[in-house]
């Protein structure tokens, strides 16, 4: 593997980052963007300085490995394929590397790019833990995921891929998913202050440490945006259904109260009625389940110092603000940019909480590192290698 983004600059975090990409030129990459979000595929951008006319086509579809190594936690590993190159050339801008190409684009994206192609299938009285042990042995890859989803009915995966079936399941049931490696990851949002993912701390200049060089999770730049009805997101909410009893029954979010254990929860004063189609009280508890999962009260956008190990999912911990919404809140979405030895951190991060008292509940521990990720060395005729797991982990966790 080729270390690049050297020489680091004296203000950004202790980091190296390696790519291997056969037939890649390394030494023209000038900037690299990781972008991780819950529900989406994993996706790496390199930008070039100069690609040579050939490269154009070359690239496309080979297998990419990119490490982030940060020396205080595992870091970050991304196994994908290139999905496609976007060149530039403009007569007036010369040449760069001796290349009339003088910039591209190059988009990667992470192991479950191998899930799109489209298929027919019909899921009747499913979990989504049963979609993940099918297609864990059907792409070859490990998985950690609930062993306590609802049941769902039925979803007709029609003309669509196995990814977007995965997705609309997880986000049907309240839970999020993501493939990072090889392990397809899924999680509960409304536990994920308890699940024991990699965590950071983001510090502002009055955090007790102070502003220092160097260091992680220095806050650059916060933007938030608070109130628990400013976009119906939080709202109690109410189903009404006749059961196949023929009795009518009426299911409330206040049903499926829990609590973390950490700070106080936040409701809005308004009530909704929600006009959906339920076969019965369980499958309104989920619907209902699912609305919550991805109701956000308090979200924010946060640039730090370089910090890598978090995921969708993880719980970061920000300090030094000296207000209630300071303590944990929820990874939604995080980039990491790397350019010209500088390394910074962008995060998308929610909570439904104020204050940071913790009641004691005890971490689910319902994390632990996948196993390492390999390239299929003997591929199909007509195919390229692409990446599995080294070893089918199995790993059924509880969240409650």
């Amino acid at each position: 593997m080729v270390k690049v983004n050297v020489p680091r600059q004296p203000e950004a975090p202790r980091h190296g980052v390696y790519v291997d990409i056969p037939g890649f030129d390394t030494g023209s990459i000038e900037r690299i963007d990781i972008n991780l979000r819950e529900n989406e595929h994993d996706h790496v951008r390199f930008i070039l300085g100069g690609i040579h006319p050939m490269a154009v086509t070359d690239y496309v579809d080979i297998p990419v490995r990119v490490v982030v190594d940060v020396g205080y936690n595992e870091g970050f590993i991304f196994c994908g394929y290139i999905n496609h190159v976007v060149p530039t050339h403009k007569v007036t801008s010369g040449r760069a590397n001796h290349s009339l190409l003088q910039e591209a684009w190059v988009h990667c994206l992470g192991a479950s790019a191998t899930m799109r192609g489209k298929r027919t299938k019909v899921w009747d009285n499913f979990r989504v833990l049963n979609m993940v042990q099918d297609m864990s042995i059907d792409y070859q890859l490990s998985y950690s995921c609930p062993n306590n989803t609802p049941v769902i009915p039925r979803l007709a995966q029609r003309g669509e891929s196995d990814w977007a079936a995965l997705t609309q399941a997880c986000v049907s049931s309240g839970l999020a998913v993501n493939v990072h490696g090889t392990e397809i990851h899924v999680w509960n949002p409304r536990t994920a202050v308890r699940y024991g993912a990699p965590s950071a701390r983001l510090e502002s200049i009055d955090s007790a440490s102070g502003a220092g060089s160097g260091v992680p999770g220095r806050i650059y730049e916060f933007e938030g945006s608070f109130g628990t009805a400013w976009s119906g997101d939080v709202n109690t909410k109410t189903m009404s259904l006749m059961g196949i009893d023929g009795d009518e029954h009426t299911v409330k979010s206040s049903d499926l109260s829990s609590t973390t254990g950490y700070g106080t929860a936040l409701t809005s004063t308004l009530t909704d009625t929600m006009a959906v189609e339920a076969q019965s009280p369980e499958d309104a508890r989920r619907k209902l389940l699912a609305d919550s999962a991805y109701g956000d009260a308090f979200t924010a956008k946060v640039t730090t110092t370089g910090v890598a190990g978090p995921i969708p999912g993880s719980v970061v911990d920000i300090t030094g603000f000296k207000s209630e919404f300071d303590g944990a809140w929820l990874v939604r979405e995080m980039n990491m940019q790397f350019n010209r030895g500088h390394f910074v951190t962008e995060f998308g991060l929610a909570r439904n909480t104020t204050g940071s008292e913790y009641k004691g509940l005890p971490t689910l521990m319902g994390w632990s590192s996948a196993p390492d990720p390999k390239l299929n060395e003997v591929p199909l005729a007509g195919t390229r290698p692409r990446w599995v797991t080294t070893s089918r982990r199995t790993h059924e966790y509880a969240t409650n």
